[in-house]
């Protein structure tokens, strides 16, 4: 999503600072090259040094000692494809709105023709106050993107959560795709993704279930998102945060997805079945912990829907996109899911391959059309095989 991509990051004077290291690192192993600029008041929480050793380069400060070149500020204008800057501050914030260019991170705001976002994090009350919110106003009718803050704990014992912390780092860097993916191919278009594990209760503690962690569908509404789809995910139970400005709809049971599923159909839009669903659930399930010396050795089960298989009679000017994972034979089984399910194309996937499978940021997959045509793919992250993916699909929205 970023290769070759160059990210400015503009840091102001706040205890979050710390955490733009690690967001440094982030946008470097997503192939990006990062630059960073500090304020005054940067310094004083971080060195400038920590970010020199992190992306090779100086970590300017001295709006009129250049490193660079002669005129600092300007180059740093041009040379980004998008300048970033946090954590921005109250005064930052008042300083861009005002046109004050009193430092090198303003002065470079002030020059700059790219595209900048800004993520402020501050005490709870300077972000609510008047001021603050005239001056973010401000810079949004002036087409900056300004991201909201999050609530949760803050630096100061004292004050406890509020809003105006900094946002976690897959949320900045959410906000980073969609700023760098120009073409909005997804526009308008509606698309629906499932992802994750479902859940089959046994009884009040236990439950069939399998590895599915969701990367795969998050990876997918991620970029979908970038391309200006209006996206429904929903997903089974996982740790992953979900991407920003994305219809979450949160299920634990197979049939609890298919409902979901049905609820959310992409009328004219995509579908994608990236789910690890239940084939089975228990044909009864247990009101107490069944104790081990009244256990059956067998629990009778019962199937679960099939969610692409019961939706196929919706479709009219739809795409459909399934997943198999299979341990064998892959493709056979997965011709018979297309055929079976009307997909457009299915993806296939083993987990016993290097760096495929559940719980990991890559994947291996082959993508297989209704002819038997067959895109074998290299081992990938999975944000890139998404965007495989949603590219082939946008080509088969757009022909229908």
């Amino acid at each position: 999503m970023l290769k070759g991509k160059k990210i400015l990051i503009g840091v102001c004077g706040g205890i979050a600072a710390y955490k733009i290291c690690e967001l440094v690192r982030e946008l470097q192993r997503e192939n990006a090259t990062v630059r960073t600029v500090l304020t005054p008041g940067a310094t004083q929480f971080i060195s400038p040094l920590t970010f020199e050793s992190l992306t090779g380069v100086p970590a300017p400060v001295d709006l009129f000692k250049p490193f660079l070149s002669e005129i600092e500020h300007i180059e740093l204008a041009t040379w980004p494809d998008l300048y970033v800057i946090a954590p921005a501050t109250a005064t930052s914030i008042a300083k861009f709105a005002s046109g004050i260019a009193d430092n090198l991170v303003t002065a470079t705001f002030l020059a700059t023709r790219k595209d900048v976002l800004i993520i402020p994090a501050m005490n709870t009350g300077m972000w609510e106050n008047p001021a603050t919110q005239k001056n973010v106003s401000l810079l949004r009718k002036r087409h900056i993107s300004v991201v909201e803050p999050e609530y949760g704990l803050m630096a100061s014992q004292l004050e406890g959560k509020g809003v105006g912390r900094l946002p976690d780092q897959p949320i900045i860097v959410s906000h980073i795709y969609r700023k760098l993916w120009q073409k909005k191919e997804l526009a308008g278009v509606n698309v629906t993704i499932t992802a994750g594990c479902t859940r089959e209760k046994i009884d009040p503690v236990r439950f069939i279930s399998n590895q599915s962690s969701g990367k795969m569908g998050f990876a997918l509404a991620e970029v979908a998102a970038a391309m200006g789809a209006n996206i429904t995910l929903i997903h089974g139970p996982t740790h992953l945060k979900p991407p920003t400005d994305v219809n979450i709809v949160a299920v634990e049971t197979a049939n609890e997805m298919f409902l979901a599923t049905k609820d959310n159909y992409p009328t004219n839009g995509i579908l994608i079945g990236a789910a690890a669903v239940s084939d089975f659930r228990p044909d009864v399930i247990s009101e107490k912990k069944i104790k081990k010396e009244n256990a059956a050795s067998v629990i009778p089960l019962k199937q679960n829907p099939d969610i692409l298989f019961e939706l196929k009679e919706l479709r009219k000017q739809s795409v459909h996109i399934g997943f198999a994972l299979e341990t064998n034979d892959e493709i056979a089984y997965a011709a018979k899911k297309i055929a079976s399910k009307g997909l457009d194309f299915i993806v296939v996937n083993n987990p016993s391959e290097k760096g495929a499978g559940f719980s990991v940021n890559t994947n291996k997959a082959k993508i297989l059309f209704p002819d038997g045509t067959i895109v074998d793919l290299p081992l990938m992250k999975k944000i890139e095989l998404a965007v495989e993916i949603l590219k082939k699909a946008m080509i088969i929205h757009a022909n229908l």
